[in-house]
């Protein structure tokens, strides 16, 4: 990015994509029975948006900006996160792939079949404890897995800010007051999932 496009930007809306620490991404995730990949999907759709409104205003083309750009509602775009997850993973690939970096690739339709929400919601608690846990257990590991689909492409699009000198190379995880809140809904949420599931009425 040219310097003088930064100096027209504010900080946050200077990179390509939303800037956030890996980690902290798959912790909260985890620990939130992954309620947090809403908020994650809705602060990069939103940062999509403020940038294309931010380089309009400037009259700055840039690769990365869509055409329709302008018109996402970043709501919608994290209440259907599970096919906006394909968007976000072509979006990285196509700026590493047009940037020249040879390790581009983030599977965007791999991301969509390994990204999936909670299933417990349909499931109903058994007399057999045993059987209850073991589908616990096996929901966690869907939700492992969802979690590290966030995660790997926000490593692919650190990749490709650091490597465009747009961030540092160290991406310290700062906890805003959304992470918390929702950190405290997912763990509610995970409790009573936890209750509802392995123990029978």
């Amino acid at each position: 990015m040219s310097k003088a496009l930064s100096n027209n930007l504010t900080e946050e809306l200077d990179t390509s994509f939303y800037l956030d620490n890996p980690k902290k991404i798959f912790i909260l995730s985890m620990l939130s029975c992954g309620i947090y990949d809403f908020l994650w999907f809705y602060r990069h759709w939103r940062h999509y948006k403020r940038r294309a409104i931010a380089l309009t205003k400037i009259n700055q083309l840039d690769p990365d900006i869509y055409p329709k750009d302008l018109d996402i509602i970043p709501f919608w775009s994290a209440f259907f996160m599970g096919w906006y997850i394909v968007g976000v993973a072509r979006r990285i690939r196509n700026k590493m792939k047009s940037s020249g970096f040879s390790n581009f690739e983030t599977g965007p339709w791999w991301a969509w079949l390994f990204f999936g929400n909670s299933f417990l919601i349909f499931f109903e608690a058994t007399a057999d404890i045993n059987l209850n846990l073991m589908i616990y257990l096996l929901d966690l590991i869907f939700v492992a897995l969802s979690s590290w689909q966030i995660t790997r492409l926000q490593i692919k699009a650190n990749e490709y800010m650091t490597l465009s000198n747009e961030c540092p190379q160290i991406i310290e995880a700062h906890y805003k007051k959304w992470d918390l809140i929702v950190l405290l809904l997912g763990f509610m949420v995970g409790f009573f999932a936890l209750i509802g599931t392995v123990f029978p009425l």
